[in-house]
């Protein structure tokens, strides 16, 4: 049964929602990203219509006070959402490197080729 004191955890489900459709919509966000955040946006819609389902799985674990879980399943969602960022940013960084070798190299080739081109003359 749903109760209103849940409406809130609908409230931002549908915002959060709205708000990363939205930006991925404007190429904000990747699709792959707004997956886990359009999981995350249902799960607070959906969660309070089944609280049954909620308190049974609760009580199946052995959690004797619920809200515990809830910030247990937010910190592993934070720390794989931290994962995820820090992956991504080791990434770009080894990208970062490859690239300034890369153009390192190329300034190198053309500060030798005009070189060799004044050499000869060619270039004023």
């Amino acid at each position: 049964m749903f109760s209103m004191q849940f409406m809130p955890f609908v409230v931002i489900g549908v915002i959060t929602l709205i708000v990363f459709i939205r930006n991925v919509i404007k190429n904000k966000f990747s699709e792959k990203e707004s997956i886990i955040w359009a999981i995350a946006a249902f799960i607070m819609i959906l969660s309070p219509l089944y609280m049954g389902a909620v308190d049974r799985f609760v009580n199946f674990i052995g959690v004797e006070y619920p809200p515990s879980l809830i910030f247990a399943l937010l910190f592993l969602f934070v720390f794989f959402l931290l994962y995820r960022h820090s992956a991504a940013t080791h990434r770009m960084n080894e990208k970062l490197v490859e690239l300034i070798q890369l153009n390192a190299i190329h300034e190198n080739e053309i500060r030798s080729l005009k070189e060799k081109l004044s050499d000869k003359g060619d270039v004023k």
